[in-house]
């Protein structure tokens, strides 16, 4: 899996388990402090993210970073 691969992967489980929790973009940026358009871009896999910042959005979701790696 390359770059790219991994930060669509990433951001669509982190999108399909926001939605599947009913959480909005807004939640989100209650929850991890991230603003929206931060959110907006890891769902759409055009920014890269740091390590805490993958655990702050896998947590807001209640799921972990390797759940949200490793479905789909």
């Amino acid at each position: 899996m390359d770059e790219l691969q991994f930060l669509k992967k990433f951001g669509l489980n982190f999108k399909i388990a926001r939605i599947k929790n009913e959480f909005s973009q807004d939640d989100i940026v209650d929850k991890t402090g991230l603003s929206k358009a931060y959110i907006s871009n890891i769902e759409n896999a055009k920014h890269n993210l740091s390590l805490i910042n993958a655990y702050k959005l896998a947590t807001s979701v209640n799921a972990t970073i390797d759940e949200l790696i490793n479905n789909n």
